[in-house]
């Protein structure tokens, strides 16, 4: 949902919007997050089940210049 949104943002610039994808995708999914991600801030939350949970709220990361560029 995230990145549909940013692709209707940035529908104008075809290659940002991919560009924008590509570090989202690389920010959750990637399995060596713990190289370049800080968490900052989390939030207390209930799961469907009832359980509680732990939530994600902000987080820093950290890329080269080259990555970057």
């Amino acid at each position: 949902l995230s990145v549909a949104l940013s692709g209707t943002v940035l529908s104008r610039c075809p290659a940002c919007a991919r560009n924008f994808a590509n570090i989202y995708c690389n920010n959750i999914c990637s399995p060596d997050q713990s190289l370049f991600a800080n968490v900052t801030r989390v939030v207390n939350r209930t799961a469907a089940s009832g359980a509680p949970q732990l939530a994600v709220v902000e987080y820093q990361c950290f890329y080269r210049r080259h990555f970057a560029d």
